[in-house]
């Protein structure tokens, strides 16, 4: 076997992306771009997740999405996750809750900055249109306590 190939790495730059993925890339990303400009729109904020999300119609009361499920995996792929962990189990979040839950919370506590980097507003509303699993409704009672809403 040749290890000199077997060691080589694979530069995930070299992705083969169809165009659907190419297109959930791009409107992520005007996503964010959507919420860091709130505040210039009339538009308003709401924080509902992706699972169960009745995002059409949110759009007709002219409001703005934040998935916090989004949020972490987005910070995840950009390896931003372990410090907003951290900084969720030192303000007493237990090892054993979910990440996703720790990824978004640390990233809140640590400036609300969007994994583009851009800032994330303050949501206007609490939307909570899906409990499939438990871990999302104590996230979201975690969110109205961190908001004080």
């Amino acid at each position: 076997m040749n290890t000199a190939v077997a060691s080589k790495k694979t530069d995930p730059r070299d992705a083969i992306k169809d165009n659907s993925m190419l297109l959930q890339k791009e409107m992520i990303a005007n996503n964010f771009k959507k919420l860091a400009n709130v505040k210039e729109s009339d538009s308003k904020v709401v924080y509902t997740f992706v699972p169960g999300n009745i995002n059409e119609l949110l759009m007709c009361f002219n409001l703005v999405g934040n998935y916090p499920e989004i949020n972490s995996l987005q910070s995840g792929m950009r390896k931003k996750t372990g410090p907003y962990i951290m900084e969720a189990e030192r303000n007493g979040h237990s090892e054993d809750v979910c990440t996703y839950v720790k990824s978004d919370i640390g990233m809140m506590r640590k400036g609300n900055i969007a994994p583009t980097g851009d800032p994330l507003p303050e949501p206007d509303v609490l939307l909570l249109s899906y409990t499939g699993c438990f871990t999302f409704l104590k996230w979201f009672e975690l969110l109205r306590h961190e908001y004080n809403c």
